[in-house]
C-alpha cells in the first residue's frame, strides 16, 4: 500500500515537473488577470511554483526538512531554482508520507495519509490557476503539454 500510494505522489509531482519545463522562459512572469482585464498583483507563475515548495516544506516536520532548499518571502525564483528545490521537497515529502503510512501515525487526529490527499489538493489547484495566468497572458504553452499534463496519471513504467 505505502508503494502505491508514494507511486502516486511521484506522478503527481511529475504533473508539476512537466508543466514547468513546457512554460516558456517569459511565462514564468504571467499573472492572472482582474475582472477589469488589468493584472493582479498576485503571485506570478514563478511565484505559484514557489508557493506549492513552500507548502510542502511547511508540512515536513524537523525530520524531513534537512537540505530542503528555502526560498526567502517574495522570491521569484528561476526555473531551475524551482526544479532543484521542488526535487529535493519532493523527495522529502516522500519519506514524510512513508513514514507516516508505515508507522500508522495520525496528523490532527486523521490517518496520516490525509497529508497526500492535501498537497495533491493544493497543488492542483494552483496548477489550474497557473494555467489560467498563463492563458489570460496570452502565453501560448505548445499543444502537446496542454493535454499531456492528463496523460502522465496512465503511462506506464515512469520512475
Amino acid at each position: 500500500m505505502t508503494g502505491d500510494l508514494i507511486e502516486v505522489w511521484r506522478v503527481h509531482d511529475q504533473i508539476n515537473f512537466y508543466l514547468l519545463e513546457h512554460i516558456p522562459d517569459h511565462g514564468l512572469e504571467a499573472v492572472t488577470l482582474l475582472k477589469n482585464g488589468q493584472p493582479s498583483t498576485g503571485r506570478n507563475v514563478a511565484r505559484i511554483f514557489a508557493h506549492m515548495h513552500d507548502v510542502r516544506v511547511m508540512t515536513l516536520g524537523r525530520d524531513f526538512r534537512k537540505g530542503v532548499p528555502r526560498f526567502p518571502a517574495g522570491a521569484v525564483p528561476g526555473r531551475k531554482e524551482l526544479q532543484v528545490a521542488l526535487r529535493a521537497s519532493s523527495h522529502a515529502v516522500e519519506g514524510r508520507l512513508g513514514r507516516l503510512i508505515e508507522r500508522g501515525e495520525r496528523i490532527k487526529d486523521r490517518p496520516g495519509v490525509i497529508l497526500l490527499g492535501y498537497l495533491i489538493a493544493h497543488e492542483s489547484h494552483h496548477r489550474g490557476q497557473l494555467v489560467l495566468a498563463l492563458k489570460q497572458s496570452g502565453v501560448r504553452m505548445p499543444e502537446e503539454a496542454r493535454y499531456g499534463i492528463w496523460s502522465h496519471w496512465f503511462r506506464p513504467g515512469l520512475p
